[in-house]
């Protein structure tokens, strides 16, 4: 999955026949990758299913404490994608305070709040995230295009 192999990734995750029988913290990731593997291919249902599911058995494991953040951001962004503003905003907020691995997941993180609070028209708080995004000095290519669109759109928002 690191070498962007999905399908392969995807051949050998389905290989497992028993999940149950793996260990907690290896089921948590197990079912992570499944949800990764699903949201590649726009099945956002099953995605989140997958996903809660991972998040479910990780929470409180050692090994999931630093991909909790994580996992809530890409919750987040499903609920996005489902146009579920409300349950977005809970997720990305939850993954904030949680603790997210790097700057580049926090700057996808702030951005996504940015372009929520514009949506609710709270200009301040939107104002506030941009900030915090162009902070961190995202150098991800999408990061820094979203950024340059949501610049032209900033500049013109009162408050």
């Amino acid at each position: 999955m690191e070498n962007g192999d999905l399908d392969g990734a995807e051949k050998i995750l389905n290989s497992v026949r028993f999940p149950r029988l793996l260990i907690k913290p290896i089921r948590s990731v197990f079912y992570t990758l499944k949800g990764n593997i699903a949201m590649s291919k726009q099945d956002f249902d099953s995605a989140e299913k997958l996903m809660k599911k991972g998040m479910d058995l990780g929470s409180g494991s050692s090994l999931m404490q630093g991909t909790e953040g994580a996992s809530l951001l890409q919750m987040g962004m499903l609920a996005l994608q489902k146009n579920n503003f409300k349950q977005a905003e809970s997720y990305i907020r939850q993954a904030i305070n949680k603790g997210l691995p790097d700057k580049e997941n926090q700057a996808a993180a702030y951005l996504q709040m940015c372009s929520i609070m514009a949506n609710k028209r709270e200009f301040r708080a939107a104002k506030d995230f941009f900030r915090k995004t162009k902070a961190l000095k995202p150098t991800t290519p999408q990061i820094v295009d979203q950024i340059k669109q949501m610049e032209k759109y900033i500049n013109r928002m009162p408050g």
